[in-house]
């Protein structure tokens, strides 16, 4: 693993391409942290700007151990007894660093929250502080007892019931109301099903999915 090294510049992409010739790879190669920024005009004792950074080449190594300590470091704070485990890590080729880590609880539950509030939580808190720190390039996904894999397929199942009911009924159907993620997984369920079609209604950040018999499609309109 290419250690970090720091680089000072009049701004960040000015000291992200010293980084870029010390280490000699391109700029996009490389992932940093914001050390220091220092209007130097503003305390008189220069012109312009100071931006001092720590930059390294981008590996999923060292977005994972990041990512799992800082998840550690939540459950710790919260008085949580957990084990977390990096399950995988890969570069994939939009240059976007995916981690996937586990957490090992006590199998109660607790960890996944109401339809996996919880668990979108310690997943939201994780990828701000990680990607604050290695700029916006990496993809962090929590889960903990197989959580995802079943809420998915449960949703899948779920969402095959409703639509023979709607297509039985003629009558379109509701969903309660989901998760942006949960909303995706009901839609991509169907979509190559020619009898009916699905939509999202509501405001904020859960809404329902309504899925529409084609009879009724002129009707309800045909907007995912």
């Amino acid at each position: 693993m290419t250690d970090a090294i720091e680089k000072e510049g009049k701004s960040v992409e000015n000291a992200l391409e010293k980084a870029s010739s010390d280490l000699g790879v391109a700029k996009e190669e490389l992932i940093y942290e914001v050390l220091e920024e220092t209007d130097r005009s503003f305390i008189g004792i220069g012109m312009g700007k100071k931006v001092k950074i720590r930059a390294m080449v981008k590996n999923p190594e060292t977005v994972a151990e990041t990512a799992k300590k800082t998840l550690s470091t939540i459950l710790e704070l919260m008085g949580v007894e957990a084990v977390v485990e990096v399950k995988e890590k890969m570069l994939m080729e939009d240059d976007i660093i995916h981690i996937f880590l586990e957490i090992i609880g006590d199998g109660s539950g607790l960890l996944i929250g109401k339809h996996g509030a919880t668990l979108d939580a310690f997943q939201h808190l994780v990828n701000k502080i990680t990607n604050r720190k290695f700029s916006g390039n990496c993809n962090i996904h929590v889960d903990t007892e197989n959580y995802r894999k079943k809420r998915e397929e449960n949703l899948t199942q779920l969402a095959m019931r409703l639509s023979e009911k709607a297509k039985k009924t003629r009558k379109p159907v509701s969903l309660v109301p989901l998760s942006a993620k949960d909303r995706k997984t009901v839609h991509m369920a169907l979509k190559e099903d020619k009898e009916i079609q699905t939509k999202s209604t509501g405001t904020g950040l859960l809404k329902r999915v309504v899925i529409i018999p084609s009879k009724n499609l002129s009707s309800q309109g045909t907007s995912n």
